[in-house]
């Protein structure tokens, strides 16, 4: 699979503007195989036949359940929207990372839709899809929505994550002009019973049932088809009687809230919360900031900013220096997930080191995609970075796999974006080399507010990470 990836790459890079025409109008009939954004396409996209353009538009993929029923039919939508543009295609699939597809892709729409290359993991627009977007951009201000299904797993099979990769076109017939997005949405599996996402069935989940007794699973609400246990969506004492028989008891480790939660949306709180959620800046100063920090403003509300990028605060990076606050990391932490949450949410004046940061828009779901981060996906930068700065990785293993993954975007020597000004530029050796803490975390993570895939969603171990990253250290800085 490495070697037609790589292949693939290497044929892309030697496409000239002669043949741009007839390639913008093979893709107009739809997307390749494995351009999704996702593990099995290796991170590649629309970005990787068209050129890459930011924008202000997006791709949302509407109607992923936030838990899927085993063998449940859910109706899928693909939205790409940009003001600014003219029309869109589209390239979906459902993956269980590093390498799984999970469920099955359902055509819904013929005349519209179909499997990328006859590979029925993979969903991507027609021609005429592409047409009638353009008809119907203006109507549906900015946007259009492509219909498909998916099936999920007949049982459970962990967690599902829905990868999109959109491209709102410009509609001049060549590759040029246009803007690639990505998204994804994760969807755990829904144990029969569990109306309240506990993991568990206990009185808790019967009083739900209660209240969806005798209901019609399409028109009650969404909790009640937790507890159509028979799938004949009719809420019925055929479903008493076998949640009777289920019945577990309070034995979940964590809260459902906890377990649905997303680690990966979290390490783009923990950046920059504020961007990641929709929130406005917040003003003045974090009330836990020290007094003698160096740094002012709404950068002294970024967790970063006091437990730094290796997440070891004063014992790490941020031990001396301009960002030193004297407070402790989080890596390693003993606290339990519910006494993380509180923290977050308890104000400073009623408990020492409270955050109170539901007082500044984050609402709880924000909170437990942080404390999943923490938790789960915070790793030893010790075991990847030296006492220098260095990567402990291997730079030929590393430009491998930059050329077949980065290059796309950030350019051959990554300087086609920079993350600075004209005057004092910012390009990726730049950062890879002044903080390579930062560095390993926006990699893994993604970087708040733009379409940066996370390699998190990709299956990418830190370790492999660690070669890109070595690699990107020799690149220029300047």
């Amino acid at each position: 699979m490495l070697r037609a990836y790589r292949a693939r790459i290497a044929a892309a890079a030697i496409v000239t503007a002669f043949i741009a025409i007839p390639a913008a109008l093979a893709f107009r009939g739809g997307a390749p195989s494995m351009y999704s954004g996702s593990p099995t396409s290796f991170g590649a996209g629309c970005a990787d036949c068209h050129t890459f353009n930011e924008g202000s538009g997006g791709v949302e993929i509407l109607g992923a359940p936030l838990r899927y029923r085993p063998g449940r039919i859910y109706e899928i939508g693909v939205r790409v929207f940009d003001s600014e543009q003219a029309g869109a295609g589209f390239s979906l699939s459902v993956e269980q990372p590093p390498f799984n597809h999970m469920g099955t892709l359902i055509i819904a729409d013929a005349a519209r839709t179909r499997f990328a290359s006859d590979d029925p993991a993979f969903m991507t627009h027609r021609g005429d899809g592409v047409v009638e977007s353009i008809a119907e951009w203006g109507d549906g201000g900015g946007s259009y929505v492509y219909n498909l299904q998916w099936q999920a797993p007949a049982s459970d099979e962990g967690a599902a994550t829905f990868f999109a990769s959109g491209n709102a076109i410009n509609n001049n017939i060549i590759t040029s002009g246009d803007r690639y997005y990505f998204s994804y949405a994760l969807s755990q599996f829904a144990t029969p019973g569990d109306a309240d996402a506990d993991t568990d069935l206990d009185l808790a989940d019967f009083a739900v049932f209660a209240n969806c007794f005798n209901a019609d699973v399409q028109d009650a609400d969404e909790v009640c088809q937790y507890l159509d246990l028979d799938n004949d969506d009719w809420i019925s004492s055929d479903d008493a009687e076998l949640w009777i028989a289920a019945m577990t008891g309070p034995t979940a480790p964590f809260p459902g809230t906890y377990v649905l939660a997303d680690a990966v949306r979290g390490g783009k709180l923990y950046d920059r919360w504020w961007t990641t959620a929709g929130l406005p800046a917040p003003e003045g100063e974090h009330p836990l900031y020290p007094e003698f920090g160096a740094q002012s403003g709404g950068t002294t509300f970024r967790c970063k900013e006091c437990h730094g990028w290796d997440y070891k605060g004063v014992d790490g990076a941020y031990g001396s220096g301009s960002r030193y606050t004297g407070i402790a990391g989080l890596f390693g932490s003993a606290l339990s997930a519910e006494e993380i949450l509180q923290l977050l949410l308890a104000d400073p004046l009623d408990q020492p080191n409270g955050h109170n940061m539901a007082a500044y828009g984050m609402t709880d779901a924000d909170l437990w995609d942080m404390v999943k981060f923490v938790r789960e996906s915070m790793v030893d930068t010790d075991e990847y970075i030296g006492e220098s700065g260095e990567f402990l990785g291997n730079p030929d293993f590393g430009g491998f796999l930059f050329g077949a993954n980065c290059a796309t975007c950030h350019g051959e020597d990554g300087r086609a974006i920079n993350f600075g000004t004209l005057a004092d530029p910012d390009y990726l050796g730049t950062v890879a080399n002044e903080n390579p803490w930062e560095f390993l975390h926006k990699i893994r993570f993604g970087h708040p507010g733009s379409p940066m895939p996370a390699s998190e969603l990709l299956g990418w171990s830190p370790a492999a990470l660690a070669n890109v990253a070595a690699y990107c250290q020799l690149l220029p800085t300047e």
